[in-house]
């Protein structure tokens, strides 16, 4: 869209993505397939299906935890296998990292 000869760009309702992820994240939690303790989460990671995918999910989950845990923006998160809890990936620094694929 052409506004005031600048383009712009439709951006997608924040607040609907943000209820969209939480949502979401409360009933992997119901399910026993995410489990957060402290800034430690616990997933299965078979559910990040290739590196872009697992990024968004760091993102996403770092939201999560900003808007229900009380987190700060820059509070770090680290992901660790449910079952054996091996490293699989962080958000340290604003920035998300995989450890996996």
């Amino acid at each position: 869209m052409i506004y005031a000869k600048k383009k712009v760009q439709n951006t997608a309702n924040l607040a609907a993505q943000t209820a969209k992820i939480i949502a979401n994240v409360k009933e992997l939690e119901e399910k026993n397939v995410i489990r957060i303790q402290g800034n430690e989460v616990f997933l299965y990671p078979e559910i990040w299906k290739d590196k872009a995918t697992a990024l968004n999910w760091i993102k996403c989950l770092h939201l999560y935890c900003m808007m229900k845990k009380r987190f700060k923006e820059s509070d770090a998160l680290f992901f660790k296998h449910i079952e054996t809890e091996a490293p699989i990936g962080a958000f340290k620094n604003k920035k998300a990292t995989v450890l996996i694929f």
